[in-house]
């Protein structure tokens, strides 16, 4: 069987350019394209059979925008983006092709596939869909397949959540008057392995941690939820006694660490 063809608009790096190398070891003809790629995203988008969305959160609604309307009810669109909701919705709603969220659950350079997850979210379509989903789990992923709600209400903990607590730990070591430097000939492992963290998060790609915080239909829940928390710490911890906070870390331990029935 002939491996269709994929383009991948913004496949020149990160995400994009992993996949680009796994259809490629597939044995898929594939069409890269960005900012300095003679390749367009229109062409790829008249002549592939697969386009894949895998641009910044930022200008995803954009391409999506742009070449949605130029594809064929025979082709499909997919996108890789940290959000669903929104990008599988204007999917939909600008092409008439068959549509797949995707969302790999790693970065560009993670190893070992049976290590590593991809959530599949369904839009519109079954053949592509099913492609997809074999082409993952043959090179040896765990495929998860979820709705675009359920995809983003998951991901408001495991990044919104986790990068929002990041950046309150750095912007807070900032606002107590400490630099990485003064700290570090005191800094434990643990504190260590937080800051590099905080480092990666802050000075890399800022721009894509704020995306997926602000992008998320969940992040005002998810908020309350630590402002809450917060709030709740203050109190226990008001007194100097610290048992009032051991009691209560040992009742959150029990309802996220404790054997199901």
């Amino acid at each position: 069987m002939t491996e269709p063809s994929v383009g991948i608009i913004g496949g020149t790096n990160g995400m994009g350019r992993w996949l680009a190398e796994l259809l490629t070891a597939r044995g898929c003809r594939v069409c890269v394209t960005g900012r300095k790629t003679a390749a367009t995203a229109a062409d790829a988008a008249r002549s592939c059979d697969v386009v894949v969305v895998a641009v910044p959160i930022a200008a995803t609604s954009g391409v999506i925008a742009h070449v949605g309307p130029l594809l064929q009810s025979s082709q499909a669109l997919m996108d890789l983006t940290s959000l669903k909701e929104e990008p599988v919705a204007l999917m939909l709603s600008s092409s008439p092709a068959e549509v797949v969220g995707c969302h790999p659950l790693f970065g560009p350079q993670a190893a070992d596939p049976a290590r590593h997850s991809i959530v599949l979210c369904r839009g519109r379509g079954e053949t592509w869909y099913a492609w997809m989903k074999a082409v993952f789990e043959q090179a040896g992923y765990t495929v998860l397949e979820k709705t675009p709600a359920e995809h983003d209400r998951v991901m408001a903990v495991v990044q919104a959540l986790s990068h929002l607590n990041t950046i309150a730990l750095g912007m807070a070591v900032a606002a107590a008057g400490f630099s990485a430097i003064q700290l570090e000939p005191f800094a434990t492992p643990v504190f260590k392995t937080k800051m590099e963290l905080v480092k990666k998060v802050f000075t890399e790609s800022p721009e894509l941690y704020a995306d997926i915080i602000a992008g998320n239909p969940n992040r005002r829940e998810v908020f309350a939820v630590y402002e809450n928390v917060l709030r709740t710490l203050s109190e226990l911890v008001g007194s100097g006694d610290g048992k009032k906070l051991k009691h209560a870390m040992e009742a959150a331990a029990d309802k996220l660490f404790a054997p199901k029935p």
